[in-house]
């Protein structure tokens, strides 16, 4: 419904592409994208609680900092390449959402289609965005392989809703075809937003919740609500060492480059921590529960 909602609206010339327009959803992103994230350490802890070789919390605060921090370096020294390698971390963070259908070559399809979709009707947008992220080569470059592989992934994304649907995951399923939708159709900050907050954020919260036996305010606010505020604290620091003559800009390359900064950790310290806890992944203790093995399955 909101989907359909926001389409109309766009179709009627109501939904904006400015510069404040894209500064307020940017700024979204942040505070109700946010949450999902907060469980990383709790989940990572949880899925090696009986392995006494486990690293401490502490150790995997420091890991999340150290990865953290070397992303945001990387979009100092080389911000084409840190654009690029966010792309592909986010393609394999969003197939965690899908893997439901049974098929993570189909997942990955699916996430693939979320972040190309926008460069079918979008492509002039979409390379003004990431040339504020990058430089002009690099932004056409990028838009121009996801045009390539669009059409393919798109393809693979509707397979991948009706796989899903034939499993019973009929909500994921339709959600699935609303943030495709939305990432297809409207302005690519707009179609993202409504993406990333009202589609990814929800699943992975819930997900995430659920595998930690939480349920409520009362049992996950003590963990989210502080994380959150942190994460948030990073975007703001980021957007001050960052400051240049366009706030509008500043605030938008602030947010995504933060989104990176906390992506990158979440991806890369249960890799890490696969080379440094070799006793416990050998007695079958998993570092983080595969997506979708919660309770709700």
């Amino acid at each position: 419904m909101i989907t359909a909602m926001a389409i109309a609206v766009y179709s009627a010339g109501l939904l904006p592409e400015t510069g404040q327009a894209i500064a307020v959803l940017s700024a979204t992103l942040m505070v109700v994208g946010m949450p999902h994230g907060s469980f990383d350490i709790a989940l990572l802890q949880n899925g090696s609680a009986d392995d006494p070789a486990a690293p401490r919390r502490s150790t995997l605060i420091g890991l999340y900092l150290v990865c953290a921090l070397a992303m945001y370096l990387l979009w100092q020294a080389a911000p084409a390449w840190g654009l690029g390698i966010f792309l592909l971390m986010a393609a394999v963070h969003f197939s965690e959402d899908w893997q439901r259908c049974g098929s993570r070559f189909i997942a990955t399809g699916m996430a693939l289609a979320f972040l190309s979709a926008p460069s079918l009707l979008h492509s002039a947008s979409l390379a003004s965005l990431f040339a504020v992220l990058s430089n002009d080569a690099a932004a056409r470059l990028l838009v121009d392989v996801m045009v390539l592989i669009a059409p393919t992934m798109l393809m693979l994304a509707i397979a991948g809703a009706g796989m899903l649907w034939h499993a019973g995951e009929r909500n994921r399923a339709l959600s699935a075809v609303c943030g495709l939708a939305a990432m297809l159709v409207l302005p690519p900050v707009h179609g993202f937003a409504l993406f990333f907050c009202l589609v990814h954020s929800p699943i992975q919260f819930g997900d995430h919740s659920r595998a930690l036996g939480l349920h409520g305010l009362r049992q996950w606010g003590g963990t989210v609500i502080p994380l959150t505020l942190g994460g948030l604290g990073i975007a703001v620091a980021i957007f001050a060492l960052n400051r240049g003559a366009v706030i509008t800009q500043d605030v938008f390359a602030a947010s995504f480059v933060a989104l990176s900064v906390l992506t990158a950790p979440h991806m890369l310290v249960p890799v890490i921590l696969r080379l440094m806890v070799r006793p416990g992944l050998k007695r079958g203790v998993r570092l983080r529960p595969r997506p979708g093995s919660s309770g709700d399955a």
